[in-house]
């Protein structure tokens, strides 16, 4: 049996920063900045890297290196190059890949990101065979772990609502970051699955949305969020850290004032840096907060979405986390 099964998708990826690339503010795009350059230019690109991403083989090494048994589950094209590359990749860092789907019609999904000289990034997705998941594709039978982390599946509720049932059906406490196309399902709709979950990983513009709760009003979000559900819910705030309630606890943790060069695969250096720690120190959630911190801080000083990802917390300087009972 696995300590933990990732699920979600799998992508080559390719890093390119210029200097050419220009950040402009325009309220047009939906983060009132955008990157751009010439259109019929020629530009000089001064780095580049070839690595792997998607959120589910990035946690899968994430959870390797912490020690944890684990395996990944995804679709990747059986003919190409890309895909054998993501095998051979997240396979050397001690992830067991033999519960992939490999399609021979469909090529390996694919991004390009293009970086700032400040660390942020647009990414241009073909999504590939990561998109044609079918619940029936699914290794049943082998898929026995005492946790599943469950990644975005581009809205795929048939491929969901299988592995909520097969975690359900083993026994298997269920970790979920959903992505953009389930939360876009409603809260209503999301709610027999984060009912389901031990953790709930969210951050917060994506917590605020979906709850229909102004930004600033924090205490709202969890009082719908902490209250409603039995498990953990963890709350991303980017540069202000994270916070996790317990429907009686609130755990606030800080950040370090660092030098970012990659946003890149932050979040699921969080999401699997908290939950591997949780997974083995007994649910010990400030040592899981702190270990969460300083590998999404280590990830973000390196370029790629698994390079920097921790192997052991750091003896020194780790956040201060600040505990409080929520008031009646």
């Amino acid at each position: 049996m696995y300590d933990v099964i990732t699920v979600g998708s799998a992508t080559r990826d390719v890093f390119m920063r210029s200097r050419h690339i220009k950040i402009i503010k325009d309220v047009t795009f939906s983060t009132g900045e955008a990157e751009c350059f010439a259109l019929g230019s020629k530009l000089d690109v001064d780095y580049i890297l070839f690595d792997t991403g998607g959120g589910a083989t990035n946690t899968a090494v994430g959870f390797a290196r912490q020690g944890l048994r684990t395996a990944f589950v995804g679709r990747i094209g059986r003919a190409d190059v890309r895909g054998r590359e993501v095998l051979r990749a997240i396979a050397n860092e001690g992830v067991d890949t033999s519960l992939v789907v490999q399609d021979r019609n469909a090529m390996t999904a694919y991004s390009v990101i293009l970086l700032t000289a400040r660390g942020e990034r647009t990414v241009l997705v073909f999504r590939g065979a990561s998109a044609k998941f079918k619940p029936d594709e699914l290794p049943r039978s082998r898929m026995r772990a005492r946790w599943f982390y469950v990644t975005a599946l581009g809205g795929n509720a048939a491929v969901v609502r299988a592995i909520f049932q097969q975690a359900a059906r083993v026994k298997a406490r269920v970790a979920w970051n959903p992505g953009a196309a389930e939360l876009a399902w409603g809260y209503r709709r999301l709610l027999p699955f984060f009912k389901q979950s031990a953790v709930l990983l969210l951050n917060r513009e994506e917590a605020s949305s979906l709850l229909k709760v102004d930004y600033a009003h924090d205490r709202l979000v969890f009082e719908k969020l902490c209250f409603a559900l039995p498990g953990l819910v963890v709350v991303t705030e980017g540069t202000k850290g994270a916070v996790v309630c317990d429907n009686e606890r609130r755990y606030v943790a800080e950040t370090h004032d660092i030098k970012v060069v990659d946003t890149t695969g932050a979040g699921d250096a969080f999401g699997c840096g908290f939950v591997g720690t949780y997974i083995q120190t007994d649910g010990d959630i400030r040592r899981a907060l702190q270990f969460a911190t300083a590998n999404a801080e280590s990830k973000l000083q390196h370029v790629g979405a698994k390079d920097g990802l921790l192997r052991r917390i750091p003896r020194r300087g780790l956040v201060r986390v600040r505990v409080s009972r929520f008031k009646n």
